[in-house]
């Protein structure tokens, strides 16, 4: 591998692309050397960000392109990440890396038998305070956490936009958006044995158009009790509503993803941290989650905080020079769409208990 990396993006329908794209047009060694897809922003998104506008297949067969960013429709988003992947290219492909459960197997098992850098974009697990609370839960901080209850949630209307109500994805905002905070969970603390859902449509004329208004989940483990609730209609600007919270016989953990902090309290001292509590935040929103809309993002305000899309970035490109691991892989975005999956089955059975 050269010491610059060309670096392509196959489709930039999704929010999230600019951010990315931005990053690596910032970074030292990294070249953006083309952009693809036939969806009309993709003429102001290559004209703005002053990236070539070439075809996928002219980018994959480029020898100088040596890894893809895919922000395509969900249902897209496996067929162009194994196109890449066959093509020897490595991927990073946009949350949740599909449009259902079998479009997240095969991504995980082409990446497996090929052998490829394939990252998946749950751009959270990159918080300062997803990484610091993992450091805590390692080190026995809060004895045995017996309960974890965890909290997301979808705002400024996104429940409302054609990128959370695809005909071929297999949900809505609690599939879309929610699958970052089961991500988060599962991560911390993995695979249920089991699953009690319920996914809601609520009365209301305004809504009645979109596909669900909230959803309660519990994961069943045999050592502890994991609860997850999702809400589609947030009043707060962004995900200053999310938390996850651990509670243990020496403890408890309350975790915010964004703006990034966490509270800590301990019944004694341990690992540096003192007896009592521990509050710590990191940022207050100094600069918005959230832009403005553009020519190439008309619906959804285009990404302005990028701290998140920074660490995850520096982190793919380590794992395409091969410095490090992937930090989120295709079977991280499986096991995450298993358990959804699993929650509207059991919704769709009257909350009956389903096994993951």
């Amino acid at each position: 591998m050269t010491d610059t990396l060309g670096i392509a993006c196959l489709g930039v329908t999704h929010p999230h692309a600019s951010g990315r794209v931005r990053k690596m047009i910032g970074t030292p060694g990294v070249r953006v050397v083309g952009a693809a897809d036939d969806a009309d922003v993709i003429e102001p998104f290559t004209r703005l960000l002053n990236i070539p506008r070439r075809s996928a297949d002219e980018l994959l067969a480029d020898p100088g392109v040596h890894a893809v960013l895919i922000h395509s429709k969900s249902k897209d988003m496996t067929p162009l990440a194994v196109r890449a992947m066959r093509a020897g290219k490595a991927v990073l492909v946009e949350k949740p890396g599909g449009a259902s459960v079998s479009d997240l197997k095969e991504l995980t098992e082409v990446a497996e038998e090929t052998g490829s850098v394939c990252q998946v974009g749950f751009t959270y697990r990159f918080s300062p305070a997803i990484t610091a609370a993992s450091e805590i839960l390692r080190a026995g901080a809060l004895g045995d956490v017996l309960q974890v209850r965890a909290h997301g949630a979808c705002s400024l209307d996104e429940a409302a936009t054609s990128h959370i109500n695809l005909p071929d994805d297999m949900g809505g905002a609690f599939w879309v958006i929610g699958s970052h905070i089961v991500d988060l969970v599962l991560s911390q603390f993995g695979v249920p044995v089991s699953v009690n859902g319920r996914v809601s449509k609520l009365p209301g004329d305004q809504r009645s158009a979109y596909r669900e208004d909230a959803a309660v989940a519990i994961l069943n483990y045999p050592d502890r009790s994991v609860s997850i609730d999702f809400f589609s209609w947030d009043s707060m600007p962004w995900v200053e509503s999310w938390v996850i919270e651990a509670h243990g016989t020496g403890g408890s953990l309350y975790t915010r993803p964004l703006p990034v902090g966490f509270d800590l309290f301990l019944a004694n001292g341990f690992a540096g941290y003192p007896k009592g509590w521990t509050r710590w935040s990191e940022s207050a929103f100094p600069e918005p989650w959230a832009a403005h809309t553009t020519e190439y993002s008309p619906e959804l305000a285009e990404i302005a905080n990028t701290e998140f899309f920074d660490i995850e970035g520096d982190a793919f490109l380590r794992a395409v020079r091969g410095e490090a691991q992937v930090v989120v892989t295709p079977r991280d975005a499986y096991n995450a769409a298993h358990v959804i999956e699993t929650v509207y089955r059991s919704s769709a059975e009257g909350g009956a208990e389903v096994k993951v």
